[in-house]
């Protein structure tokens, strides 16, 4: 069994890995880039700042902290909606058709479609 974070943005839930998840933290007081990366939303102050990336869109209010490769950075999400148990058997593979591999496959939670974000990917695609 994986944890997973369950997470809503741009209309669908996701998850990843509670592993690569260090905090849920507001988007207030985010600043923008004057020349970001696409899927950069902003950095939020602090002590180093946190790059922030908005590869499902821009609109969120909430910002996971993700821990990957020896990085930290923020992911800009609608809202973080609590942690599940999942079984490694019930995940199915990626979709076909994706412009990047920002999605990594699926699962049904509660009768509803599941997408598992693949935090590697969502980073790389901003350049963090």
């Amino acid at each position: 069994m994986k944890t997973m974070v369950e997470f809503s943005a741009a209309g669908a839930t996701y998850c990843l890995p509670v592993e690569v998840t260090r905090a849920v933290r507001s988007s207030v007081g985010m600043v923008a880039l004057p020349a970001p990366n696409p899927n950069v939303a902003g950095l939020l102050p602090g002590d180093p700042p946190l790059t922030v990336v908005s590869p499902f869109g821009s609109g969120g209010h909430h910002i996971l902290v993700l821990h990957v490769d020896d990085t930290t950075y923020g992911l800009l999400v609608d809202s973080v909606n609590g942690l599940h148990k999942v079984d490694e058997a019930d995940i199915r593979p990626a979709p076909r058709g994706q412009h990047r591999e920002l999605v990594s496959g699926s699962i049904t939670i509660d009768g509803a479609l599941v997408l598992l974000a693949d935090a590697t990917a969502a980073g790389a695609g901003a350049g963090v």
